[in-house]
């Protein structure tokens, strides 16, 4: 099975009125072993988590899109267990978290990491982390980065399109102020950028800042409102 091409799949069938049920079962029945051997590399375990992650979003968000809105109910979205795969059950934030940002602690923005780590999670996640990742999972909301297909063998450069794309259409230079307007994502995610200071260099990186300059931050709103009808 060419599980890249069945995540896309699954990814276009989610997006549609098509029945997911059959891809559903196919990946229910790949063993760990075998998820293991086929992710044997970074970029195929990012292409595949992302595009598993982006279709289960959508996939348990249609029947009631707007679970997102109320923080309670979203906070269960997001950790119910339901995603079977490899005779593991994951929940969304297990394939973010534990998989694609290599088991760091969610609520420390990613300045901790798990000490103990379970056997399914420490077989099938990434060797080294990418904080590009922030730019490619949609949860469902307005604010979230928009949904491509990815794929192993062009990740890399997918992954800066997306990465350039969500800088250029979510950051706002206020030069008179001396600050900068930008995704509440930073903020949740400080450590995975190496906090302030490589957040600046991150924007820096990308040419939404001048090397000279180094203004204050100002965090947008997340829009949690469903873009899912």
């Amino acid at each position: 099975m060419n599980l890249i091409g069945t995540s896309q799949k699954l990814l276009k069938a989610s997006k549609s009125t098509n029945s997911v049920n059959s891809l559903l079962n196919q990946l229910e029945d790949i063993s760990l072993s075998e998820l293991e051997i086929y992710l044997d590399t970074d970029d195929k375990r990012k292409a595949f988590w992302i595009n598993i992650y982006n279709a289960f979003a959508i996939i348990y968000l249609k029947p009631n899109p707007k679970l997102i809105l109320n923080s309670i109910s979203r906070k269960k979205f997001f950790s119910e267990k339901r995603i079977q795969l490899g005779g593991c059950v994951f929940s969304l934030n297990d394939v973010e978290h534990q998989i694609l940002r290599k088991s760091k602690i969610w609520w420390s923005k990613g300045f901790l990491t798990k000490p103990i780590i379970k056997s399914c999670f420490r077989k099938l996640r990434v060797n080294y982390f990418d904080s590009r990742i922030h730019f490619a999972l949609n949860c469902g909301g307005m604010g979230c980065p928009p949904i491509r297909y990815y794929d192993s063998k062009t990740i890399d450069e997918q992954l800066e399109i997306a990465t350039q794309a969500f800088l250029f259409f979510e950051t706002k230079r206020e030069p008179s102020k001396n600050r900068i307007r930008i995704s509440k994502l930073f903020n949740w995610y400080l450590g995975d950028f190496g906090g302030k200071k490589g957040v600046i260099s991150f924007l820096k990186k990308y040419e939404i800042l001048n090397e000279s300059e180094s203004p204050s931050i100002v965090y947008s709103e997340y829009s949690w409102e469903p873009w899912i009808k």
